[in-house]
């Protein structure tokens, strides 16, 4: 299986109607391992499209995708959030084939170098305004799901087993009684856009989950460590936290949820955040395991 090389007519014809203008190109994006977002042009601008089809290799999880997107664009329209404005959205594929949602295009491009405190002041306002959404009970979106494989097992190429080992044992135990709120759940650099130090636009909410401050900030700290150092990663939670953000003051609480984001890069975090870091050609696969065994030793250890 594997996406189609042009978007078909049918779903041309779906955009054109919706933004009540003529298709003039579309362009694929990539989009991290799903490389499903496109660039629709039009006489009047752009917009941006995500779009599976039933023969995608990640077909089974495109309606919740689209489902969940949808929701965290019409949760932060009107909010400090930078996010996208949903212009229209196909969840059950009778107009395109397939499921898609349609949203403005926003200015700016992804910053994978190392940020400043000008930047990091502007990376962490934005997961302040997202946690700070004020949602209805009857409109929050689905609870987070852990994205740690099914069968946990130390990692083969781990430098420290019994790291692992503990993180996996602390996985299993009851979830800590943090607060929960709106959540992007896969908040990281990669997934913003910039112009300068200031963050344009927060992308790629297929993940939009009901959940802690925690999560997505500990999952920013692994992209953090991944990508630089350690000390990145925290001087990214210093940096929320300074800047207003509520983090579970139990330490305990904080390992779990540490752990549970970096178990979630199993079986191997390497050849996937290489292949995904086109800008990045001096990372390697073995840097980034480490960086991340590191993060997790710090929490754990630390």
């Amino acid at each position: 299986m594997s996406t189609p090389t042009a978007l078909p007519e049918r779903v041309r014809r779906w955009c054109a109607e919706a933004l009540g203008d003529e298709v003039l190109g579309a362009e694929r994006l990539g989009g991290g391992i799903t490389d499903a977002i496109w660039r629709i042009r039009t006489r009047s601008g752009s917009a941006i499209l995500r779009w599976l089809d039933p023969d995608h290799p990640y077909a089974a999880d495109a309606p919740q995708w689209v489902v969940r997107e949808a929701l965290g664009l019409r949760l932060t329209r009107g909010s400090a959030v930078p996010a996208p404005v949903l212009l229209a959205s196909d969840p059950d594929g009778v107009a395109t084939g397939g499921w898609a949602n349609l949203s403005t295009f926003l200015p700016g491009r992804v910053r994978l170098d190392r940020l400043g405190p000008a930047a990091l002041d502007a990376l962490a306002d934005v997961a302040l305004a997202v946690h700070a959404v004020d949602v209805d009970a009857h409109q929050a979106p689905p609870p987070f799901t852990s994205w740690a494989p099914a069968v946990l097992e130390v990692p083969g190429w781990a430098r420290r087993p019994a790291l692992w080992a503990e993180a996996i044992d602390r996985s299993r135990g009851p979830r800590p009684p943090t607060a929960q709120h709106l959540i992007h759940r896969d908040f990281h650099p990669g997934n913003t856009l910039w112009e300068g130090d200031a963050v344009t636009g927060l992308i790629d909410w297929a993940e939009t989950s009901w959940g802690p401050s925690d999560l997505d900030v500990a999952h920013a700290c692994s992209n953090f460590a991944m990508l630089h150092t350690v000390d990145d990663a925290l001087a990214f939670a210093a940096t929320y936290e300074r800047r207003g953000g509520r983090l579970d003051p139990d330490l305990e609480a904080r390992r779990y949820w540490t752990g549970l984001d970096v178990l979630g890069f199993l079986p191997d975090p390497g050849p996937v955040v290489v292949a995904l870091t086109r800008q990045r050609p001096d990372l390697d696969a073995e840097g980034v395991r480490h960086r991340l065994e590191d993060l997790l030793a710090v929490a754990l250890r630390g």
